[in-house]
């Protein structure tokens, strides 16, 4: 047992998962009721200590022990504690120590002093196993550190501390570390992959560490949960390993929760995961709330029983309501027709007859591509970024592109939106339901404003809330496919402005 430093932490970090299933193979013939774990830590010096446990890439208060500076303290409950990686907080200082939980009864001698060379465990020999390892890859940690080591030796000691945990392995298949030395290897890509040359080399290579990424993961095991490495390793296959597009996430996050029904646990987790990660509130990048529709709706919105039990009523109202929200604006899906009313190029009189004859079908507008604007004149954000929206379009449109701006007012028709079009002289096509006959609103889930959506020669929604700089570069990219490229304005340095006075 040892208080974590920085170092230690990273070391840690890099090994603690413990398949719960093969701890409680050993113990298959025993009854075990409760915990009962004895501390014994010279020089503690603390009131309070605190129990915690990982979960996910999170730390939790399991139970708190009012020890008042004594050396000596136990731990136990009625019930067993779950298998996994758990530590002691102390109160005075802002450092901890971790162990692990599979034997539920046991005993934990050490100083403060040195945690790693005087730390021994009675009752518990996969603590004992995990300190031999701290003890050891602390020892060449140190070496590591001496920044006078030539390369050449710094990679010696690596392969050292690799041949230790391969040994490890190869001697010990039934120990648990066994499982975390496993946990950690990278996918082992076959020599005749490596050495393949050609076109498509890298491709193969790339789709066989992709879909051998989890071959040695224990679904089965919830303990893995409640430790620090799952997570990361779950976070870095879906921000780094998976193809980051928004079609291509779903299929592999299907593959993954199959896996992974194995376990009730461990399918709550990773699917909790996964759907909410990609919330359209806190997703930034465009379109990916699409992941989190799909997510929703296959494990949460499901009929007739959902995969979900575990959520409560109220938040499984808000999931379906937003699952209904993001129904018909979703990237790649068609636009909701719309017709609206027109208020023409002389943004004539209030109350002007709304009949189909002036009306702006959405479908009709004659441009390749339509950047629908949802605004309001009165909307202080709308009054900045709509500018600057005309600066872009008025770009592309001189350049030649086949573009359209279809401006949504959301609010009513009112002297000041006919003031304000006719003195920005926003010649695109303005148009309005003050009845909100179209339902806008729903199908295009606007409840903030501005809000801007790109269309492409189908109608099919390519961009969604885009703000005009970046809906910048995003037209550049479509329009240089179709060979118009735009030149970007020079700026005028004051000697260059002085030259020209002159001239």
């Amino acid at each position: 047992m040892r208080f974590l430093n920085k170092f230690s932490f990273s070391v840690l970090l890099s090994l603690m998962v413990i398949s719960c299933s093969a701890f409680k193979a050993k113990k298959s013939n025993e009854v075990l009721t409760g915990h009962k774990i004895k501390f014994n830590i010279k020089n503690l010096n603390d009131s309070i200590v605190y129990l915690a446990r990982y979960y996910g890439d999170n730390k939790y208060i399991k139970d708190t022990i009012v020890v008042n500076g004594n050396e000596r303290f136990t731990i136990e409950g009625d019930e067993q504690l779950e298998c996994g990686i758990y530590m002691i907080v102390r109160e005075k200082r802002n450092n901890y120590f971790e162990f692990l939980v599979d034997d539920q009864k046991f005993t934990v001698n050490s100083d403060t002093s040195d945690f790693i060379n005087k730390t021994t465990f009675v009752g518990s020999p996969n603590n004992e196993k995990l300190y031999e390892y701290f003890r050891f890859t602390g020892e060449k940690g140190k070496l590591l550190q001496d920044t006078s080591l030539l390369k050449e030796e710094k990679n010696k000691i690596i392969k050292e501390i690799a041949d230790y945990k391969k040994d490890f392995v190869k001697n010990n298949p039934d120990n648990p570390m066994s499982v975390v030395f496993l946990m950690q290897e990278d996918v082992d890509v076959p020599q005749k992959l490596k050495d393949k040359n050609g076109e498509d080399a890298e491709k193969e290579r790339y789709y066989y560490y992709l879909n051998h990424y989890w071959d040695k993961v224990d679904f089965s095991s919830s303990c893995l949960l409640r430790t620090p490495l799952f997570h990361g390793k779950l976070q870095r296959y879906f921000d780094n390993i998976v193809p980051q597009h928004y079609d291509s996430v779903p299929v592999y996050a299907d593959v993954l929760i199959e896996k992974a029904r194995v376990n009730p646990e461990v399918f709550k987790y990773i699917v909790n995961y996964l759907t909410f990660k990609w919330e359209s509130g806190k997703q930034k990048r465009m379109c990916w709330d699409k992941v989190f529709y799909h997510m929703a709706r296959s494990y949460y919105v499901t009929e007739p029983e959902t995969q979900t039990p575990w959520v409560e009523e109220g938040q499984m109202a808000k999931i379906k309501t937003r699952v209904q929200d993001l129904k018909y604006c979703l990237c790649g899906e068609k636009a909701v027709p719309l017709q609206m009313k027109y208020q023409g190029k002389n943004y004539g009189a209030i109350g002007m007859d709304d009949t189909l004859l002036n009306r702006v079908d959405l479908y009709a507008v004659p441009a390749d591509y339509v950047i629908m604007w949802f605004w309001d004149s009165d909307c202080g954000h709308c009054k900045k970024q709509t500018p600057k929206l005309w600066d872009v379009y008025k770009k592309y449109k001189d350049a030649g592109a086949s573009l359209e701006v279809y401006a949504i007012n959301i609010e009513q028709e009112t002297p000041s939106y006919l003031k304000y079009l006719r003195e920005n002289k926003y010649t695109w096509i303005n148009v309005q339901d003050t009845a909100h006959l179209t339902k806008f609103r729903d199908y295009y889930d606007i409840y903030s404003t501005p809000v801007a959506f790109v269309l492409d020669k189908e109608r099919r929604i390519i961009g969604k809330r885009i703000d005009p700089p970046a809906l910048d570069n995003f037209l550049k990219e479509i329009f240089r496919k179709e060979g118009i490229y735009v030149e970007e304005k020079q700026e005028v340095t004051n000697t260059e402005e002085t030259k020209i006075q002159k001239n």
